[in-house]
């Protein structure tokens, strides 16, 4: 079933976008009246194929000039999803109201436009969010910045990882902890991009999340090190009356369903069995994705820390990540343990935000009453 939906997912995802780019260009011709349906559809297409080419090279290249094309690809993306959403509420409006067609196609698009504008300013910020959570057997408050999902790359660099440091050191953690993802391309482990990290005033501990891997893991860890973060690998550390737990990333177990599977050999369940965690002590278990909850559960983690989700980032993707994941965003009830999933502090592929922001989350750990 596993390999079944690893070859589905990807066919159906083309035959979206294929019959995208017909229904765009068709509306679009027709609305404007063009001469030719064939050119508009195949500038449609290559604008379309392009665009995702420079999103998906930019991973590998530290090129300012690529970083530049990889972030306006991003925002003729999402241009692009919401002409294709304006075309469709124009066609159903049309079906109840003589709408003349120059009238609508322009409206479409200065909407289309609108919308990418705002989504692009979203991305450019963050909020700081916090929760209050009560942990058996926990003596005294701790308070944790969590951060996860920064994206340092072509979106955003050394001045917005300096703002984020600022922004926690006002907030005086007890500690800090850096939920995997801070870097998804080579641009991100230029000179000096990651040294604000070293101005964090409170210990700092990481966990690597799967972008890591997919430029040089080993060397992203050693850049994270040399700023002074301790990097967590499956193991536990015992701080602040807590047991703190970091994982690699890596799958829930040996059969569910993962669209961005790990290829490490453990997975979270045996990892889990293997560290011998102690039950009389309060636990915070980091794991970059938010999966193997029960897992979690059944080793007495108190809370489960995670992001990677970015709550689906854009609208109406959001909505689609509800139904991919158990938790999309927010602190839930899993049985015995709390799950907090961070919305991510930066953004992936798209440098857009819209129904979701940027976030960095303030927790106060709290006795039980």
């Amino acid at each position: 079933m596993k390999k079944a939906l690893g070859v589905i997912i990807p066919i159906a995802m083309l035959a979206i976008v294929a019959l995208s780019l017909w229904y765009v260009s068709t509306r679009l011709y027709n609305l404007f009246e063009l001469s030719s349906y064939w050119l508009i559809l195949i500038v449609v297409a290559a604008s379309v194929a392009g665009s995702l080419t420079a999103i998906i090279a930019g991973v590998k290249s530290s090129s300012k000039v690529v970083g530049i094309f990889n972030v306006i690809s991003g925002y003729f993306i999402m241009f692009y999803v919401y002409t294709l959403f304006m075309l469709l509420i124009l066609q159903a409006i049309q079906l109840i109201w003589n709408l003349p067609a120059d009238l609508g196609a322009t409206s479409v698009l200065v909407l289309a436009v609108f919308i990418t504008s705002i989504g692009a300013w979203k991305a450019s910020v963050f909020t700081v969010n916090t929760a209050e959570i009560r942990i058996t057997g926990l003596k005294k408050e701790v308070k944790i910045m969590h951060i996860s999902d920064v994206h340092l790359g072509h979106h955003n660099g050394r001045d917005y990882l300096a703002k984020i440091v600022r922004e926690t050191n006002a907030h005086n953690p007890d500690f800090i902890l850096i939920n995997g993802d801070l870097v998804d391309s080579n641009a991100g482990l230029l000179p000096g991009v990651l040294k604000p990290l070293a101005n964090f005033k409170a210990p700092v501990y990481y966990v690597g999340g799967n972008h890591e891997k997919y430029i040089d893991n080993d060397r992203v860890l050693e850049l994270i090190r040399q700023q002074g973060v301790r990097t967590l690998h499956n193991e536990v550390v015992e701080t602040h009356g807590l047991q703190l737990v970091g994982l690699d990333y890596m799958n829930a177990d040996e059969n569910t369903f993962d669209m961005h599977a790990s290829d490490h050999s453990q997975t979270i369940k045996s990892t889990l069995s293997e560290l011998m965690l102690k039950k009389n002590m309060p636990t915070v278990l980091m794991h970059h994705s938010p999966v193997g909850m029960q897992y979690a559960e059944e080793a007495g983690a108190d809370l489960m820390l995670s992001g990677h989700t970015h709550a689906g980032q854009v609208f109406p993707f959001s909505m689609l990540n509800e139904l991919i994941f158990t938790y999309n965003k927010g602190l839930h009830q899993h049985g015995n343990t709390k799950v907090l999933v961070s919305s991510g502090t930066g953004t992936y592929m798209l440098r857009v935000r819209l129904g979701t922001s940027n976030e960095i989350n303030m927790l106060r750990l709290l006795p039980s009453k």
